[in-house]
């Protein structure tokens, strides 16, 4: 009964039969086409395993760190860091580098840094510097930089964002943008408390 009727409304009307049987065909095709793909990437995978890139602050320095009367912010900061590729296969270009310097979730320092190659198992060092000044916004802002201040050390967050490409062989491809994320302490400019800055590994993610 279902095949005579699908017979008849295909002598009916052809044209429905047609592009139903396109539209499988299509289904089909594609289905292949994604299992392929998955199967190329997952063999991808295990053959290179990527990894995540790794960042370190070995040092930072404040020269200055002064809040004025009208909340405006004096600074000079500096600071080196180390960013390590630990992929054996993979090469990374990070291209468009910037780095930011924030104090209570406020930017108050810009800077861009030059696009570099890293090769496998390669690392870089940075030195984004920041100096100049930048108003901060809210009392309760100024109240935590007085804080601070008086315990002989501030807690600043360094960024660092990099657009990737990815090298394979003799094949480069687009990448992911990586975010990096560095929350430092500190000491401040001539503290007496003996205070000491302590390498500090950063939060990486894409």
């Amino acid at each position: 009964m279902g095949s005579g009727s699908r017979a008849v409304s295909c002598l009916c009307c052809p044209c429905k039969c047609l592009a139903c049987g396109l539209f499988s065909c299509l289904c089909s095709i594609l289905i292949s086409l994604l299992v392929t793909v998955g199967v190329l990437v997952l063999i991808l995978y295990f053959v290179f395993r990527p990894h995540m890139i790794a960042a370190t602050v070995d040092s930072a320095s404040l020269a200055q760190f002064s809040l004025a009367p009208n909340s405006a912010l004096a600074y000079n900061l500096t600071v080196a860091m180390t960013v390590r590729n630990p992929n054996k296969r993979v090469g990374l270009y990070y291209d468009s580098v910037e780095s930011l310097a924030l104090f209570q979730d406020q930017r108050f320092g810009y800077t861009q840094l030059d696009s570099f190659y890293q090769g496998t198992e390669a690392s870089t060092k940075l030195t984004p510097e920041f100096h100049g000044q930048e108003p901060l916004q809210g009392d309760v802002t100024a109240a935590n930089f007085r804080k601070e201040q008086s315990d002989g050390k501030f807690n600043v967050d360094v960024k660092l964002n990099a657009k990737l490409r990815v090298k394979v062989w003799t094949f480069k491809v687009p990448g992911p943008k990586a975010k990096v994320t560095c929350p430092l302490s500190i000491p401040a400019p001539g503290s007496n408390t003996g205070a000491t800055f302590q390498p500090t590994d950063c939060k990486v993610w894409f």
